[in-house]
């Protein structure tokens, strides 16, 4: 590779043509370290600060940062051909370890660079006028890293070595990069009080205009908006969930546990395993298993003939009937839907004393129950939500679960705006009786209505 030959006064670096390009090595850079976040921006401004003409970076995440200030024609040159960081090529070259590499230049400088894990050292890319005058640096380098690889084209005992090898390596990463002004140089200080002011002026144009906007939207709203009684539209929409949600309390639950008293143990060698009853859909079904002696005919015989009885296989037999119609369900009354301070005072103290008797008692949080949104319809045909006024009392529900034996019901308190929607009861014979145990236990399930808090 041919090198261009410079006058004495400029001595830090060296030129070095590419063969075949316009392109060029830079030999002897001035290496800085910077710290920070953008590490390009940060190397933009250490070049500006230090009135270099170029700068590179020994790699993309690296904090090392190699200047060249170029003068006079050199810098017209420079303008029409691209240069390459010879350090930094030799730092792509060897990105782990510590490498020193000493070459003698055709013009018997020795370019001395040294490189830890790809990173340009600071002070690591010098140019010497001759070999004499690079042997103590070279001693002093190979002293300071105990651990390193020598790259040389004159060193007998180094690793062989030439320009020709940082050829390879010359691309976007090694090229230099000219220090000229960008928007990134400016403080981000003057960026703050620019926006600020931008921002300012936005603010008080926009808001004046949107102030004047709202006022003209709600003046046109206004006008167009039809007139209505919000309160007695959402009175309207919860009356009409009430009168759709249907209701036992606690005397629906005895006539419950009054059907299940007729059910028959075991009709015909039928014996019973189980009765569920559901009152939304206004049937129980009790399930019998087949003993000795026993057939489909017995237990046909042994039912009332309003029972339907399914035998689903040969032991097992079902048999449901309608409840009674003895008064219909009523629907939940909202003047009579407890606060969360009544079910505290009234109710809980009730179910406490009961608790001894329950195998497990759960009422859930209050949960909003499905309100029908009232509309209105606008002048374009269009319908839009009521919104709520503010101090409307909504209903909610609380889910309510007791295992308890069958017995244990009876002494069950229960608010009028309690909806049962299953009890499921178990015959075990051979249960021992307790306490909260017994022959005939009994999961009861419903939802208790109350007033939101």
């Amino acid at each position: 590779m041919a090198t261009r030959q410079k006058v004495a006064r400029r001595t830090s670096y060296k030129l070095v043509a590419i063969p075949g390009s316009p392109n060029q090595l830079v030999l002897g850079l001035k290496w800085r370290t910077v710290l920070g976040e953008d590490l390009e921006k940060l190397a933009l401004k250490t070049a500006r600060k230090a009135r270099a003409t170029h700068f590179v970076q020994s790699d993309a995440r690296s904090s090392s940062v190699g200047l060249l200030a170029a003068k006079g024609s050199e810098t017209r040159a420079k303008s029409r051909a691209t240069l390459f960081s010879g350090a930094a090529a030799f730092a792509q070259m060897h990105r782990h370890g510590t490498h020193i590499v000493a070459c003698t230049l055709p013009d018997q400088s020795v370019w001395l660079a040294v490189v830890v894990d790809g990173v340009v050292q600071t002070g690591g890319d010098t140019i010497f006028p001759d070999q004499e005058k690079a042997k103590n640096a070279v001693e002093e380098l190979t002293a300071r890293y105990r651990e390193h690889q020598v790259h040389s084209n004159y060193i007998t005992q180094a690793r062989l070595f030439s320009l020709q090898q940082l050829t390879a390596h010359v691309n976007g990463q090694s090229a230099l990069r000219r220090a000229s002004f960008r928007l990134s140089m400016v403080s981000p200080i003057w960026w703050v009080l620019i926006a600020a002011v931008v921002a300012y002026e936005a603010w008080d144009y926009g808001s004046a205009w949107w102030d004047e906007r709202q006022a003209k939207l709600q003046e046109e709203a206004q006008a167009a908006q039809p007139h209505f009684d919000a309160k007695a539209l959402w009175e309207s929409a919860i009356s009409a969930w009430a009168k759709s949600v249907k209701t036992q309390g606690g005397a629906g639950m005895t006539e419950l546990l009054n059907v299940i008293l007729t059910v028959p143990v075991e009709p015909g060698r039928w014996r019973l395993t189980e009765v569920d009853c559901r009152p939304s859909a206004g049937s129980c079904t009790a399930t019998y298993r087949r003993t000795r002696m026993a057939d489909n005919h017995t237990l046909r015989a042994a039912l009332a003939e309003s029972f339907r009885i399914v035998h689903p296989d040969l032991d097992t037999a079902t048999a449901t009937w309608p409840l009674p119609k003895a008064r219909s369900a009523p629907t939940v009354a909202l003047r009579d839907l407890p606060t969360a301070a009544a079910i505290q005072t009234t109710w809980e103290p009730s179910w406490q004393a009961l608790r001894p008797a329950l195998q497990d008692f759960t009422l859930a949080k209050p949960a909003s129950v499905q309100i029908l949104v009232p509309n209105i319809k606008l002048p374009n045909g269009l319908e839009e939500p009521v919104p709520m006024p503010s101090g409307t009392k909504l209903p909610a529900s609380r889910a309510l679960v007791i295992n308890a034996p069958l017995r244990s019901l009876y002494g069950l308190a229960l608010p009028t705006t309690t909806q049962i929607t299953q009890l499921h009861v178990r015959y075990q014979p051979d249960s021992a009786p307790g306490l909260a145990a017994s022959a005939f236990s009994a999961t009861l399930k419903g939802d208790i209505y109350v007033l939101a808090p």
